[in-house]
């Protein structure tokens, strides 16, 4: 089934500017994407829905198309990149990281998904093994040639920046997970995705996490992105001496102030 466009924003800028990276974030009724400047600047902006085909002809066949639709052509990008949402991962430092053991590492967590993907990680020297829908994930590499793809967790942990001036816990929501980095002076110190089957245990879960990672400081704050709505905002605000919505780190102009940025955070980062 052919992806719907839902949603298409650009600014005039966007053909003039000739340095600038993809980004894709990929959820489970389609995909948002952006297209950001090496300065950081909001160019584009885009909604796909749809379910995805379950052969790579078909998937590769529909990304195609909807780009085409879109009127972005995959050439000319300093860097294009696919974030795929994973509920099993698992970090290996690289001096240790075989390829040929990556299905042996998930299992020790508990992984046992048929289909498992790398990716590495500069800033914390390690590769990320993970779960994903393998056939997917290739079919947008096929569709745009030159793609990288990586898991939720090597986006937020490449967020460093966040927490250098105080201590950051960042959580990512959708459908009944949550993924969580942490930031202490700079430094990510953890990463996990937790299931929210029982928000009360949930709610426990972070504060053990924030006891345990240095969080609990007078200056810390708690960073929501993703399916966030005023009630679960509202609900965490006892717990943190700050609490916030994180919309992305690049800089969005006036031409996108119908889209809730923090909904498509991790593709605007």
């Amino acid at each position: 089934m052919p992806y719907i466009k839902k949603t298409l924003l650009t600014t005039e800028a966007y053909d003039a500017v000739h340095d600038k990276r993809l980004s894709i974030s990929l959820a489970a009724d389609g995909f948002s994407f952006a297209v950001i400047s090496s300065q950081g600047d909001l160019l584009a902006f885009g909604q796909a829905e749809g379910s995805h085909s379950p052969t790579m002809t078909d998937a590769t066949r529909d990304i195609k198309a909807y780009f085409n639709e879109v009127g972005i052509r995959p050439i000319g990008f300093r860097r294009m990149e696919l974030t795929v949402m994973s509920n099993e991962s698992v970090w290996v430092p690289d001096e240790v990281f075989s390829p040929a053991s990556a299905r042996e590492y998930l299992k020790v967590v508990g992984g046992e998904s048929r289909s498992v993907l790398t990716a590495q990680c500069k800033t914390l020297a390690s590769t990320a093994v993970y779960a994903a829908n393998e056939v997917l994930v290739t079919a947008f590499k096929v569709a745009l040639p030159g793609l990288t793809a990586h898991n939720q967790h090597v986006r937020m942990a490449s967020l460093v920046a966040l927490g250098k001036d105080h201590p950051v816990l960042l959580s990512h929501w959708r459908e009944d997970m949550v993924d969580l980095a942490a930031f202490v002076a700079g430094r990510y110190v953890y990463g996990n995705t937790l299931r929210m089957a029982d928000e009360s245990a949930l709610r426990y879960q972070l504060i053990e996490v924030v006891r345990t990672f240095g969080l609990d400081q007078s200056d810390s704050e708690f960073m929501m992105c993703g399916d966030v709505d005023r009630k679960r905002y509202a609900l965490y605000q006892p717990y943190f001496p700050k609490v916030s919505l994180y919309t992305g780190c690049c800089n969005v102009g006036p031409e996108f102030r119908q889209v809730h940025t923090y909904r498509y955070a991790l593709a605007l980062s």
